[in-house]
């Protein structure tokens, strides 16, 4: 039997057909939050399951997209990680409407805050933390914001944290278990919003702050006021799919630029970067 799933994210969807339940099971859980109708499908995806396991006892799993075979002999955790990356590239490249950056994602009260840096910068775990702390979650990877202004959205999937990031979930794998966790073989996880905050999955909000965060082992707290103008340097560095929007988004980018208050921020302290986001956030 095959099953249909419709993730969304920008104003395009992608469509997923699968005959295996346990694929199933795992979009249900960790795109829960992006599921939806088929509008503007820019992409379908076909996973099956293969009829014989590998010699290591795992299912193996095949690939097509728009009809044409990608990949076989997956590994369950190789599909799941390419309908996350590659999907993901699909919904970001098709948006045309929407500003979509390379950023997290959060919210407190009616009070929007951006997360903008690149992989490794350690975005995701201040994300985690700030989620655990009270935080509402909209997205960890990409958010969304119309040309025009207003709200912010994000891809509201489970949180991918490195294993360097072990430290938020370790002691509650067998609590975790089952609810939207799930950890990959070389010591990545995904974890569902929900486990760290129960009322944490926000649809969109209007971004007050910008932070370009950077974690430095042993790092001396830093924090620097950035101007408009820098702003908007740092922030077209992060914006994605610049190609399809008019003169390149940097129109709209620099009214967004203006909007928000922005800082860089150097930490190696979570709870040093909370108290201080928090109190920043809350007083602008």
């Amino acid at each position: 039997m095959t099953h249909t799933r419709i993730i969304q994210f920008a104003g395009n969807a992608i469509q997923l057909k699968t005959d295996s339940t346990e694929i199933l099971g795992a979009v249900d859980v960790h795109f829960a939050h992006c599921l939806g109708s088929d509008e503007n499908l820019v992409g379908e995806y076909q996973v099956r399951a293969g009829e014989e396991a590998s010699p290591d006892g795992q299912d193996q799993f095949s690939i097509s997209k728009d009809g044409a075979d990608l990949f076989s002999k997956l590994s369950f955790e190789q599909v799941l990680f390419h309908l996350m990356q590659d999907g993901l590239t699909q919904l970001n490249g098709a948006s045309s409407t929407q500003m979509v950056f390379h950023a997290a994602g959060l919210a407190l009260d009616e009070r929007g805050l951006i997360l903008c840096g690149k992989s490794g910068s350690g975005k995701s775990t201040l994300t985690a933390f700030l989620v655990m702390h009270g935080f509402q979650y909209l997205t960890d990877e990409v958010i969304s914001y119309p040309l025009a202004g207003g709200e912010m959205s994000g891809f509201c999937r489970s949180l991918l944290l490195k294993k360097g990031s072990a430290f938020l979930w370790q002691g509650k794998e067998n609590e975790f278990d089952g609810k939207g966790f799930y950890l990959f073989k070389e010591g990545n996880a995904w974890v569902a919003p929900t486990l760290l905050n129960a009322s944490a999955v926000r649809g969109s909000v209007t971004p007050r702050v910008l932070i370009f965060p950077t974690y430095k082992a042993n790092a001396e707290f830093q924090t620097e006021r950035l101007s408009p103008a820098n702003t908007l340097f740092r922030l077209l560095q992060t914006l994605v799919n610049a190609r399809n929007l008019p003169n390149h988004g940097i129109d709209a980018a620099s009214q967004l630029s203006r909007q928000v208050t922005a800082f860089s921020l150097i930490y190696s302290d979570l709870e040093q970067a909370r108290a201080w986001i928090q109190e920043t956030l809350t007083t602008i």
